[in-house]
């Protein structure tokens, strides 16, 4: 065998190198006693270099038998191949052209295959590091393409060695994840997924999963279209033998890159993502735990997704996971989230009592009157922040077995319950119309005034706060039944008072309210230039007729405002008839002395008195008659003469 190695290792005819090679391939075929003599005296080395694509096609076809030979016989000479640099020529025989070459490149893919198979204390981790620096999977996706376009049971097993030889690039250390996550492989490869068999497809899914939870290459993934391409595989295996594996691997995957990221929640569900993962829930008890999380996290998304969330109902799916002991948190928190974002739309739907009670105000007191300890919990904070955001929805909590709940659970071991309690008490109080008293109602003053001594200062201040808010509102509500009361009183006296009083308190005192209507004599005032430039509405010029004219029951009406007198002594006695004193217009005083004052006062009274102007107005007791304006006739000077008259 030595003799052939030193013959090879120098010789430049084609011909003799390719008869030598098929010289050592039948004496080492099937024995390992001499394929390990060649390992160590060199062999593997001088054949190796034979395989390079410079040599020619017959050539190379011996030096991948010998190589077929050292990876196939036993465990020492595959190590020995591989410690000779063998991997190189491995990945040399994958990029040679499957149509012209396959049955290099078939052996490409065995050999890989088998030195992962291999059984050593060399970790696969090494033999990844090693391939991943020559791109191995780029040729890789590229022979799985055109084996899934052949038939047969060879080609079916070159298919799931492919599939696992990338399942165990994906198990790597990071560094090689990150190597082995190119474009251009992984739009190969996700383009193939269907055409698969389900068991290798399967196995490739694994591959993805695994790429997915690295950060570095969830970007790659969402650059191959691996959310469209998943989510479309998603659905179309749904009524497939092995939906529950498949869909297993799609949701990890599309969870672990729609976890923190909106555009890519988005870019899911508006490939449909929503209505699938909902009916995985309602059908699929083992797969509701890999769809619940992405279809909670929805609500985090943008405006795309909570669109998408409406248009399926998205709302109501979290409500009906309040019933849920595993999930309740996951949904209230998940509502909490959406109602941040669309408050007043949210609420609306929340408080719908078209058909009976809200259901989420039903979901919320079943969870807190039915809940375990733990449940019971978790569902405080965010519930408290919910009630926090929204004064409607804590109004509606007001009740008696929501009140009774919380009361039982006032003096809980954990300091952090009692704060979360006394806040959502304090938040439903602020948003009743009753406020504290509220506690007073529903019996839980006694309890919180216990809390005012607890060992936690929050606790203590949050109880307190309470407290307070509860004798504020008595003493409002107090203080309002007293108003209401003396109000009731004042307006019952109000109600006895009399028509006359009403109407004398109404008005001005003048003649008019005083006298009845057949005993008013007024003066007419005449409408005078004079008399418009001093400003007195000619509507006004109504004097009152007499100090002392009796009315029809005997009594004396009183002028207000006015003088009324006769002139000289004449005017304060007569022969059975009382003097009367007027007051008269300017104009009036100024008529010559030949005229009698007592036969003018006289006339005037008369014809005042048939007046059917002034009968109508005397008529009207209700509308009040306002004395003259002074504002431009101002009083003249009386000086002291004969007369009793003004002058």
């Amino acid at each position: 065998m030595l003799p052939i190695l030193e013959i090879l290792e120098n010789c430049r005819r084609r011909d003799v190198i390719s008869n030598l090679l098929k010289i050592v391939n039948a004496i080492i075929f099937d024995d390992y006693e001499v394929q390990e003599n060649l390992c160590f005296v060199g062999g593997i080395p001088i054949i190796n270099k034979f395989a390079s694509k410079k040599y020619p096609r017959e050539i190379r076809l011996e030096a991948a038998a010998f190589v077929q030979q050292m990876y196939q016989t036993s465990t020492l000479t595959l190590q020995m191949f591989v410690s000779a640099g063998g991997l190189n020529v491995l990945v040399e025989f994958l990029e040679d052209d499957y149509e012209d070459e396959r049955d290099l490149v078939l052996i490409g893919v065995n050999g890989i295959w088998s030195v992962f198979e291999l059984q050593g204390s060399t970790p696969k981790n090494d033999f990844c590091r090693i391939l991943s620096r020559n791109s191995v999977l780029d040729p890789l996706s590229l022979v799985l393409s055109r084996v899934l376009d052949e038939e047969g049971e060879l080609a079916r097993l070159c298919e799931g060695r492919i599939a696992n030889i990338f399942f165990i690039f994906s198990q790597a250390e990071s560094h090689v994840k990150e190597m082995v996550a190119e474009r251009t492989v992984l739009h190969r490869v996700l383009k193939e997924l269907k055409r698969m068999t389900p068991v290798h497809q399967i196995t490739m899914l694994k591959f993805i999963k695994n790429l997915s939870m690295l950060s570095t290459t969830i970007d790659c993934l969402q650059n191959s279209n691996a959310i469209d391409v998943l989510t479309e595989l998603l659905r179309s295996s749904m009524k497939g033998t092995h939906f529950r594996e498949v869909s297993n691997q799609i949701l990890n995957t599309i969870y672990n890159m729609c976890r923190l990221s909106k555009p890519r929640q988005e870019d899911a569900a508006l490939n449909g993502i929503i209505p699938l993962l909902q009916k995985i829930v309602k059908t699929e008890r083992p797969l509701k735990e890999f769809a619940l999380p992405i279809l909670c996290d929805m609500a985090h998304s943008g405006k795309v997704g909570r669109r998408e969330l409406w248009r399926n109902k998205g709302l109501s799916f979290y409500v009906s996971l309040l019933s849920d002991p595993y999930w309740q948190v996951t949904a209230l928190d998940a509502i909490f989230t959406w109602l941040q974002e669309e408050t007043a739309k949210v609420e609306e739907h929340l408080l719908d009592d078209r058909n009976g009670p809200p259901p989420f105000i039903e979901a919320i007191v079943r969870c807190l009157t039915i809940s375990k300890a733990n449940a019971f919990e978790n569902l405080l904070e965010p519930l408290q922040k919910l009630l926090r955001l929204s004064p409607p929805i804590a109004s509606t909590l007001a009740r008696p077995d929501m009140c009774s709940r919380i009361g039982q659970k006032l003096h809980h071991t954990k300091p952090a319950v009692r704060v979360n309690l006394l806040r959502i008490l304090s938040t439903i109080c602020d948003a009743t119309e009753e406020h504290g008293s509220l506690l007073s109602r529903y019996g839980l003053l006694d309890a919180i005034r216990e809390l005012q001594n607890d060992s936690r200062v929050l606790v203590r201040e949050l109880a307190v706060q309470l407290i307070k808010s509860s004798e504020e509102s008595d003493a409002a509500m107090l203080g309002t039944a007293g108003i209401k009361r003396r109000t009731t009183m004042r307006r019952r006296s109000t109600s006895t008072t009399p028509a006359t009083l009403i109407s004398s308190h109404s008005m001005p005192t003048t003649p008019q309210v005083s006298r009845s209507s057949a005993s008013k004599l007024l003066y007419e005032g005449r409408d005078t230039p004079r008399r418009r430039e001093n400003g007195i509405s000619s509507s006004l010029g109504l004097r009152a007729g007499s100090r002392d004219g009796r009315s029809q029951n005997g009594g004396v009406s009183a002028a207000v405002g006015v003088t009324i007198g006769g002139s000289g002594a004449g005017g304060a006695g007569g022969t059975g008839n009382v003097g009367v004193k007027v007051r008269l217009p300017r104009s009036m005083s100024q008529l010559p002395p030949s005229s009698s004052p007592s036969s003018s006062q006289q006339s005037s009274v008369s014809s005042l008195a048939t007046s059917p102007q002034l009968s109508d107005h005397m008529r009207t007791s209700t509308s009040p008659i306002m004395p003259p304006s002074s504002t431009g006739n101002a009083r003249r000077r009386r000086t002291n003469t004969g007369g009793s008259g003004w002058t």
